[in-house]
């Protein structure tokens, strides 16, 4: 049964899906800003449009009153002339007075609805033409930010299947160590790296150390075997840094710099307002850029430890 096994496969596999996932990302950031120039404008015409809504409601609000009091005066004026019966000479009298001055109130109250009602149209063609554009403006809102919530739900769908072969990647060059080194026991199992990656807080900072181990005890075989010599006098291992830049830019990356963007592109407060949205995707792209880059250069490099161990198996 063989000790060692060949994981540079899996390496090159997660490099790949780490190109994927970047130019998803990519994709994803290009779609938030076309739904951002979009928002933008709906935000920027909020005020004006909220202002000609409430003018328009409220010269809708006097023809109630003025419909009702017509219908009244109307109602009552017919009732005069067509069902009420004056039998004396002072109360045709009365009745004609009466009759006058419910004509004269009708008329009034027929002018004022008249007035509210060229008012109203007035503040309709000032308000129907905003509200045509804001609904025109908000439908193609809506149908950008769909675009990019589809398009970022696929580059998390890519990102976790990517973090799953870098998992399987990590229990397999474990079971390596395991196989090889029997103080192994008292390190990290090989099912560690999956719950590991994916059980929430724990992942801050247990598959930086499930790497950063196997990184060390895979160097620690190698040179216990004399497969590598190392001048520890005139040698720097850099690898606990360089391991440990990738682990800050993947967590600002995927934690940090994704928060700072929700709150810049889908809330409107003080990033929305101060921050150039633009400057914020050319950040949040570059740094991605530069923990694929680290994580591209730390999985190259122990590819070729995995190479060395699986060439010189019949040492352990």
């Amino acid at each position: 049964m063989k000790k060692i096994t060949d994981n540079t496969l899996l390496g090159k596999l997660t490099l790949l899906l780490n190109v994927v996932v970047l130019v998803l990302f990519i994709i994803s950031c290009v779609l938030l800003l076309k739904y951002d120039k979009i928002n933008i404008q709906v935000v920027q015409d909020r005020p004006a449009y909220e202002k000609a809504y409430e003018n328009y409601v409220m010269a809708q609000h006097p023809l109630r009153q003025d419909s009702a009091e017509v219908a009244y005066y109307s109602n009552k004026l017919d009732s005069l002339k067509t069902k009420a019966v004056a039998k004396t000479k002072d109360e045709k009298t009365a009745l004609a007075e009466l009759i006058t001055v419910t004509t004269a109130t009708l008329k009034e109250k027929s002018e004022a609805q008249a007035a509210h009602l060229k008012e109203l149209d007035e503040n309709s063609a000032s308000y129907l033409p905003l509200k045509n554009d804001w609904d025109a403006k908000n439908a193609d809102r809506d149908s950008a930010k769909k675009s990019f919530w589809i398009m970022a739900c696929i580059t998390c769908l890519a990102f976790l299947v990517k973090t799953f072969l870098f998992a399987h990647w990590d229990s397999k060059n474990l079971r390596n160590l395991h196989n090889i080194s029997p103080w192994m026991k008292d390190g990290n199992k090989v099912h560690a790296p999956y719950w590991g990656w994916f059980v929430p807080i724990i992942n801050l900072i247990k598959p930086f150390s499930i790497f950063n181990e196997i990184w060390e005890e895979t160097d620690y075989a190698l040179e216990n075997k004399g497969i590598v010599t190392v001048d520890k006098d005139t040698t720097v291992d850099n690898s606990e840094l360089y391991m440990g830049i990738w682990w800050g830019l993947l967590l600002i990356s995927c934690w940090i710099m994704n928060l700072i963007l929700f709150l810049t592109f889908f809330r409107e407060g003080a990033f929305f307002v101060k921050a150039d949205h633009t400057n914020m995707v050319i950040v949040a792209i570059v740094i991605m850029v530069l923990a694929m880059l680290m994580e591209t250069f730390l999985i190259i490099s122990y590819n070729k430890k995995n190479k060395l161990l699986l060439a010189n198996e019949d040492k352990f």
